[in-house]
């Protein structure tokens, strides 16, 4: 759909409707006002009869009883009133009639063009009738003090003409502005969308590696437009830019253990003893191990990254968390769990995901803690910030403050760590979180180990 077709075409549909109607409504306000102006007309002539005929000598009057007094009018050169013309030669003289009659019923004075019967019945009052196959319009008027009937008459074709003639006029200025009005709109769109056409010219010649905001003098209603296209592109320049630095980092990564595989697999075929072998084996097992962990967790990642819209529910924590240590056990039988729920605690979250998180960060606890020291998973409410709470409290060594605060990034792993991982899974469980629009805080905990605390709305 064309914007601009639509724009020119709903503003001439406007302006024809306008101008239609504005012309229906003068033509009938003329046409009425027309009527009312002829009929009073009409009624004026009437009375000026009255008064020609009460200035006649009563013998002149009473010598028109069967010689009635004929008014002749001359042939007329114009017939309408479309052509140029004076008084004196148009035709609307042949288009008036008028009877004076006596109560008796004897014709006293007529037009040349009237009848020698009356046009109409006596009785006062506007009528039409049809007369030498022509609409007239007749008013039938009684002098009280002539004692006499006055019939004026008017042929319909003078206000027909009048009305045409008005018509015509309101039809031409628009007739003639309209295709000018037109040819204006098409080149004030032109004109208008330029910029839409320049900025589309501009996007096109853009390369695919050029991320750089757009640059242009835009009308102010296309800046927002620009604005959330230069977010846009930056958007896409940090996501390209996060995939190059994972691509990079996973690379590293796998690259490591598939060196140590390598290595121990050329030390297989140069040992000399079955101990030698074994001990090669074991660490091609472990190689192999990593690697399949790192793996997983990319695969989780790219899962995670690509989550449109999450399957929220009320759900109880406390449920969850049971669950994650009823699916790890007998690993995790030998810990010492205290374990402090909060009764009837609801948050609003999807299930799937938030076990990913709980099993995460219980298998980290696991890790870094001596099986004599205690794990401790708590839950409680926050109901001013509306948020539902679940600690981790691990006894191993703990990180310091620097290390909590980078943690949470993609591939990091601590000075010095020497438990095997991808460094992947707590990035995971804070992206998962923060979908929740909930809070992942890490902090040393005290007097050791390490303090993991997830916060999440509360159902």
């Amino acid at each position: 759909m064309s914007l601009r077709l639509t724009m020119i075409g709903v503003m001439l549909l406007g302006i024809s409707l306008s101008i239609g109607i504005s012309t229906w409504l003068s033509t009938h306000d003329s046409e009425r006002q027309i009527e009312e102006l002829f009929d009073a007309q009409m009624l004026q002539s009437a009375k000026m009869l009255e008064l020609f005929y009460s200035a006649q000598p009563p013998e002149h009057r009473r010598n028109l009883i069967g010689h009635p007094l004929l008014l002749d009018i001359k042939p007329a050169k114009v017939e309408t009133f479309q052509e140029d013309a004076n008084a004196e030669e148009l035709a609307y003289e042949q288009k008036l009639a008028f009877q004076i009659w006596n109560p008796q019923g004897d014709l006293l004075m007529r037009s040349v063009n009237s009848l020698t019967t009356p046009m109409t019945e006596f009785d006062v009052g506007y009528r039409e009738l049809t007369m030498n196959h022509r609409l007239w319009h007749v008013y039938t008027y009684y002098s009280k003090a002539s004692d006499v009937w006055i019939i004026t008459g008017q042929r319909n074709d003078v206000r027909d003409e009048l009305v045409e003639q008005i018509m015509g006029n309101s039809i031409v200025g628009p007739a003639i502005i309209f295709p000018l009005v037109a040819l204006l709109m098409i080149f004030l769109s032109y004109w208008l969308f330029e910029p839409v056409q320049a900025l589309a010219r501009k996007l096109k010649q853009r390369s695919t590696a050029d991320l750089t905001p757009i640059q242009m003098k835009l009308p102010s209603e296309l800046v927002p437009v620009c604005d959330a296209m230069n977010g846009y592109i930056e958007r896409i320049g940090d996501a390209m830019v996060r995939e190059r630095k994972f691509s990079g980092d996973a690379a590293h990564e796998l690259k490591t253990p598939l060196a140590i595989i390598k290595l121990h697999h050329q030390g297989i075929e140069q040992s000399t003893s079955a101990e030698e072998r074994q001990l090669h084996h074991a660490a091609i097992d472990k190689g192999i191990v990593q690697i399949s962990h790192t793996i997983e967790q990319l695969l989780l990642l790219s899962r995670v990254d690509s989550l449109a819209a999450l399957n929220a529910e009320p759900l109880a924590p406390e449920l969850l968390i049971n669950e994650v240590l009823n699916d790890m056990l007998p690993l995790i039988e030998s810990y010492d769990w205290q374990l402090q729920f909060e009764q009837g605690l609801k948050l609003q979250g999807d299930g799937f995901y938030l076990k990913l998180v709980f099993k995460n960060i219980i298998e980290n606890a696991c890790k870094y803690s001596n099986q004599e020291g205690p794990i401790t998973i708590k839950t409680w409410a926050e109901p001013d910030n509306g948020m539902a709470v679940v600690q981790v409290l691990d006894s191993g060594p703990g990180l310091d403050e620097a290390a909590c605060e980078q943690i949470k990034e993609r591939f990091f792993r601590a000075a010095g760590e020497q438990i095997s991982g991808s460094g992947l899974g707590l990035s995971i469980c804070a992206q998962i979180v923060e979908l929740h629009k909930g809070q992942l805080d890490i902090t040393p905990g005290q007097p050791k180990g390490l303090d993991v605390r997830i916060r999440l709305p509360l159902a």
